[in-house]
């Protein structure tokens, strides 16, 4: 089988990275769960204790951020126990406080212009800048986070409202502080059962999410059926060329008309063939991890494709390039390291917490 070249990533000149010495360590709900366990004194909880004061000792010292991302407000919402989940957003608030990893979809455009920027042929508009790292719910949702005051006109009237605040800037501040606060522990934990008939019945529907993520997970299962009628495209390195074609039709076909119309170009512009088409996929990191996973659920014609998969991949394609550490399930964690994509990232992928405790024992 040909070596096929490593294309180095383009790094979004646009998206702000935290401050030099702030080290990022993300962890997936099964980890926030086992930590919750420790925090409340589940029976199961004993053997994650010292993962616990490990991880608080850490982001007590200002040095390292475990944030959450719009994954992990998605999984607590099909978490059925309200107790449940309010323990493991207590300990959540407590280790992240609320900082969160920007919007999937704004990282994966700003990776695309960023790729067509550093094209030979190719230069484009400049670019919003935008923070990897963020407060709240809302960034990680790519809208805006935060309470803002509105006229009846529907003007923004906050920063007037701040001056003219009873008690003046200081004591609005401090009200919408805590008004924040309170929403943002009630997007992660969310409702009680008590709450949730009336939320219902103003149009809250906790399903969303999982729906889309089970409609992507459908597209998958019908292209494993595609994939079983020719066994060929499992083989060598055409299944990544057909998960890569896929993943720009699907992912970024409308962003990349958008940014392709906005320089005045073609497809053909950027993309003469098959090989060029891959190599500019792979320069983008969020893309590399998104396309690694998904090859490799594919190589497996027995896979059977849920909607938590979705989540996982969404939620590793922006973790595993932006973050230090990752702390996953066992199979991506394998899949990911046996490909030296993390690697390519700078990016350490463990699978366990006793994993995690060892690395912030290093320094």
């Amino acid at each position: 089988m040909a070596h096929r070249q490593v294309e180095p990533y383009v790094w979004p000149r646009w998206l702000g990275r935290p401050e030099a010495g702030l080290r990022l360590i993300y962890l997936d709900l099964n980890h926030w769960i086992s930590l919750a366990k420790a925090a409340t004194g589940h029976k199961a909880g004993g053997r994650y204790r010292e993962a616990l004061e490990a991880v608080r000792t850490a982001a007590a010292s200002g040095t390292t951020v475990f944030p959450l991302s719009a994954t992990h407000y998605m999984e607590m919402s099909n978490i059925k126990d309200p107790r449940q989940r309010a323990d493991i957003a207590l300990v959540m608030e407590e280790l992240s406080g609320f900082r969160t990893l920007l919007s999937r979809t704004i990282v994966m455009r700003f990776e695309l212009e960023e790729a067509l920027q550093n094209h030979p042929r190719i230069r484009g508009p400049q670019m919003q800048h935008f923070p990897l790292l963020n407060f709240g719910v809302g960034p990680s949702l790519g809208i805006n986070g935060g309470i803002q005051i509105r006229s009846a006109d529907g003007s923004d009237v906050t920063a007037a409202s701040r001056l003219n605040w009873p008690g003046g800037p200081s004591a609005f501040d401090a009200w919408k502080r805590d008004a924040e606060l309170y929403m943002e522990r009630g997007a992660l934990r969310g409702p009680s059962d008590t709450e949730v008939p009336s939320l219902k019945a103003n149009g809250w529907d906790p399903t969303v999410a999982r729906a889309t993520a089970e409609k992507r997970a459908e597209q998958e299962r019908e292209q494993g059926r595609r994939l079983d009628a020719d066994p060929q495209w499992r083989k060598g390195h055409r299944l990544r060329d057909v998960v890569s074609a896929r993943y720009v039709i699907i992912e970024l076909f409308d962003a990349l008309n958008e940014a392709l119309g906005a320089r005045g170009i073609q497809i053909e512009d950027v993309w003469q063939n098959k090989e060029s088409a891959r190599q500019f996929a792979e320069k983008m990191p969020s893309a590399d991890v998104d396309v690694t996973l998904t090859t490799a659920a594919h190589r497996n014609r027995d896979k059977s494709w849920q909607a938590n998969d979705i989540f996982d991949i969404d939620a590793l394609s922006i973790a595993v390039p932006y973050c230090d550490v990752v702390v996953t399930e066992r199979h991506s964690c394998s899949v990911l390291n046996a490909t030296k994509v993390p690697r390519k990232a700078g990016t350490r992928v463990v699978p366990t917490l006793s994993d995690l405790i060892t690395i912030l024992n290093e320094t």
